[in-house]
């Protein structure tokens, strides 16, 4: 039997996750160690009073307990071990620079810059250095979006006015504030920095300092009206800001914001090490998280289980030092969101807390069966839903089975700020009435960091997507258009009718067989005409209706037209027709007469005009009718006599080309300016453009 437990505890231990676990609970603790003042002393061959005459000097900062005892870090020894090696070398006290430990590192750095590193990570496998990494990703994602949110809410009230929070790592809170000139005493500080322009800026620091102390005041993040304030600071946070003159306005903190701060803050000071770690100097690996959490069933996301982790802890213990929350997941829909009605669509589980009763991928929330869900309903209607206190009657038995007999919880749902929710962060306790109001504006907060990684996770794996197409068609990108030839290929074909003319006319003139009504036009062999269309009151369409319709309805002309040219050109070689932008169509007609282009044109304005039907997703009888479409057309045409003259007055193809697409355009604005609903088309003894049916 023993024998048996040695085998499996050592093939637990062989798991490189279990190993990365081990080995970084093994360096926070060693971090987060101290030794009392005597240790200390015992250690390095000083007396306690030496050290404490240190301390008066700057050289040290030991941090202290409740007692009031002195205890040192793993760097107040570091810090020792430098400062002994100098005494013994006849350096006194004073002769020490106060930040000797910043110019150790710096020099230590230095020969990391020469390969004279003595930190085999930067030589370690690199299998071994991705996954060493695994634990930081969680905190470089979390540390930002904390600082950022918490700076955004202090300058809630301070437009444009940059905006500093310095978090000392090793600090009471009921230390001395220091001013902008003596915040070097708070040592080891993680720093987030909002400037007016909205960047933030987050970084590591030793030893904090300002190259202008006097541009910058400081404040402890206490409730506050006009910089004034009475209460004593409950931690460490110290905030800064710009000269109160050259600000429009004071600094004003309410309680609530200040308790939101502080709590999003909070875990910060506990992961000291890792803060080191992710943002102090040294090397760095870049670490893009982009998980497609639509496909990847059961898979668990480091930075969304970190989060549904953090809810947890943030929750607070009860009076017997358990959890005030159970537990907390993150639902996503199982279907794409454009895929299904919103009524239709399920919750799938697809982060949760180390204690969270659910399997990940595997568990769904349908609307058919789960009505009584509060995260179905949070989802479904957008809105905070919370139980304070849960009725057996209520719930359904499958729930009682994997939740337990849970007495509260809440269902939040992420990013129904926008419109359409993504996703929902559910919480359960075994408390009644455990999430009052303070605990919804934390959740809220924390499902926008859900909302925020989501959509960061979808932009890169947007970037990432179909790249066989980019490759093969580089020209193309907006995929939704493709049954129609471009405006690069309007250019490129009308500049190449242009190249043959000098050589053969009859190369891009092909005589047209006939027409569906069976008349031939009379210069079939020497002429081209061009149709632009457009459509009427876009901007008014655009306002009721959205631009994701505006593009359906674009696509839907477009199809119309098609259908229609081919029925009135018997060969598709003579008409072709190119997508330009917006609703704008442009025609190229080989061999047409300006007469029958105008007759085409006026059939496409009558087969355009009127309701047409859009198809707004996949989901039956899902269709949207547009009524009252009406469109505006221009008509012009060319002899071969008058392109050759073109020619003959600029040699550039590209000139003349470019001039027939402008005045297009140009006639175009002028059927808009008139109302729209005409054709306007080139009178040949007015030398100008008239409305059709004058000419």
């Amino acid at each position: 039997m023993e024998d048996t437990n040695r085998q499996r505890v050592l093939r637990h231990l062989q798991d490189e996750e279990v190993q990365a676990r081990i080995h970084s609970t093994i360096e926070r603790a060693r971090n987060d160690a101290t030794i009392t003042i005597g240790r200390a002393a015992e250690l390095f061959g000083f007396k306690e009073s030496k050290l404490r005459e240190m301390q008066s000097l700057n050289l040290l900062n030991p941090i202290r307990k409740e007692s009031g005892q002195r205890q040192y870090t793993r760097d107040d020894l570091d810090k020792l071990a430098i400062i002994r090696e100098l005494i013994d070398s006849k350096y006194g006290l004073q002769e020490i620079p106060n930040d000797i430990d910043i110019l150790w590192r710096s020099l230590h750095s230095a020969n990391v810059s020469r390969g004279q590193s003595e930190d085999d990570s930067a030589f370690a496998p690199i299998d071994v250095r991705i996954e060493s990494e695994q634990e930081l990703v969680f905190w470089r994602y979390y540390a930002p979006q904390a600082l950022r949110m918490s700076l955004m809410l202090i300058r809630e009230n301070l437009p444009n006015t940059t905006v500093g929070l310095v978090l000392p790592l090793h600090r009471q809170a009921n230390e001395v504030i220091p001013t902008s000139e003596t915040i070097s005493m708070l040592g080891e500080s993680l720093v987030g920095w909002l400037k007016s322009d909205g960047s933030t800026h987050i970084l590591y620091t030793p030893c904090p300092s300002f190259q202008f102390p006097t541009d910058y005041f400081i404040y402890p993040l206490v409730r506050m009206g006009q910089e004034e304030w009475s209460e004593s600071p409950e931690d460490a946070t110290l905030i800064v800001l710009e000269r109160p003159d050259r600000r429009l306005r004071k600094l004003s903190l309410n309680a609530p914001f200040v308790k939101l701060i502080r709590r999003l803050l909070s875990r910060l000071y506990q992961e000291a090490s890792i803060m080191r770690a992710c943002f102090g100097p040294g090397m760095r690996d870049e670490r893009v998280s982009a998980t497609n959490m639509s496909e990847i069933a059961g898979f668990q996301d480091v930075i969304l289980e970190g989060l549904a982790d953090l809810v947890v802890w943030l929750g607070g213990k009860t009076a017997h030092g358990e959890d005030r929350w159970r537990f907390c997941t993150i639902l996503l829909p199982d279907t794409p969101i454009e895929s299904l009605p919103l009524q239709q669509r399920r919750l799938n589980t697809r982060a949760q807390s180390a204690n969270g009763p659910y399997v990940l991928g595997a568990s769904d929330l349908s609307p058919d069966k789960s009505k009584t869900s509060v995260s179905i309903r949070a989802f479904q209607s957008g809105r905070v839903i919370y139980r304070p206190e849960i009725s057996l009657k209520e719930r359904m038995p499958v729930f009682v089975d994997v939740e337990g007999n849970i007495k509260s919880n809440i269902a939040v749902p992420i990013g129904a700020e926008s419109g359409q929710p993504v996703g929902v962060l559910y919480v359960a306790s075994d408390e009644l009435h455990a999430f009052p109001k303070d605990d919804q504006q934390f959740l809220r907060v924390i499902g926008r960091f859900v909302e925020n990684m989501l959509n960061t996770y979808n932009s890169r794996l947007q970037v990432t997507q179909d790249l066989r197409s980019l490759m093969r068609t580089p020209e193309v990108v907006d995929i939704f258009f493709n049954e129609f030839l471009s405006e690069n290929s309007f250019m490129s074909d009308l500049e190449s009718l242009l190249l043959n003319l000098h050589s053969s006319f009859e190369g891009i003139a092909e005589k047209v067989d006939s027409f569906s009504d069976g008349q031939k036009p009379a210069e079939s062999h020497d002429v081209v005409s061009f149709i632009g269309l457009d459509v009427d009151d876009q901007e008014g369409i655009a306002s009721r209706y959205g631009d994701q319709i505006m593009r359906h309805l674009s696509k839907a002309i477009g199809l119309r037209i098609q259908e229609y040219i081919v029925s009135l050109v018997t060969r598709s070689a003579n008409c072709q027709l190119y997508y330009m932008y917006a609703n704008r169509f442009y025609l190229i007609l080989r061999g047409i007469s300006l007469e029958k282009a105008c007759e085409i044109a006026g059939k496409l304005q009558r087969s355009l005009s009127g309701n047409i039907s859009l198809k707004r997703s996949e989901v039956a009888d899902s269709v949207l009718i547009i009524p009252d479409i009406t469109v505006h057309l221009a008509v012009s045409s060319y002899k071969r006599e008058k392109l050759r003259q073109l020619l003959e007055e600029s040699s550039s193809v590209v000139d003349i080309s470019t001039k027939i697409s402008q005045q297009l355009d140009s006639v175009l604005k002028q059927g808009l300016d008139e109302g729209g609903k005409v054709i306007k088309a080139y009178d040949k003894a007015l030398h100008a453009f008239e409305t059709w049916g004058n000419v």
